[in-house]
């Protein structure tokens, strides 16, 4: 996995305001050449031309200084990067699917179908309730330190530091 994994900064990527306690922010993941890498940017920079390479985005808050980390993750981010990954071929890419599914059947969203084989690979079916719809997760068959690794990045990448626990929970 070859991510730029950075927290969430400070202040806006454009115009360098620093953020305030409280405020509303947007994040957004970049796709640099199969790289990903996040900027902040304040609402009213958010509206400017980003490029091409914007993969997927979310609005977030900073928290107060003496209030505690929220310990939730916002499920649709995670359907929203599992939707744009679909039919990439990439191998860091096919795995990040994969964690991601594992994630998303742990919160109950996605629903275990069937194992199939195709091509010599095996193919997991998914049941998405919600919209009715069907995906396939290529099953990469990763290692639980290869697990590990995915899911620790996506929690730095995201600011996410709860994500490790809920995702390994039920990795095996």
């Amino acid at each position: 996995m070859e991510w730029k994994i950075n927290k969430g900064s400070k202040g806006c990527i454009l115009c360098n305001k620093e953020f305030y306690e409280e405020e509303e922010y947007y994040s957004a993941l970049f796709d640099g050449n199969n790289i990903f890498i996040r900027k902040d940017y304040c609402t009213s920079c958010w509206c400017k031309d980003k490029g091409d390479e914007l993969f997927s985005f979310w609005k977030t808050r900073l928290p107060k200084k003496d209030k505690p980390v929220q310990k939730f993750v916002n499920n649709e981010v995670f359907l929203d990067m599992f939707a744009r990954l679909e039919g990439k071929n990439e191998p860091s890419q096919r795995n990040l699917r994969y964690v991601l599914a594992l994630y998303l059947i742990r919160k109950k969203i996605f629903k275990l179908k069937s194992f199939t084989r195709e091509n010599e690979e095996e193919l997991i079916t998914l049941f998405y309730p919600r919209e009715n719809k069907e995906f396939s997760v290529f099953n990469p068959h990763l290692k639980e330190e290869e697990i590990e690794a995915i899911t620790s990045e996506m929690s730095q990448l995201l600011n996410y530091p709860y994500l490790e626990q809920e995702v390994l929970i039920n990795s095996d």
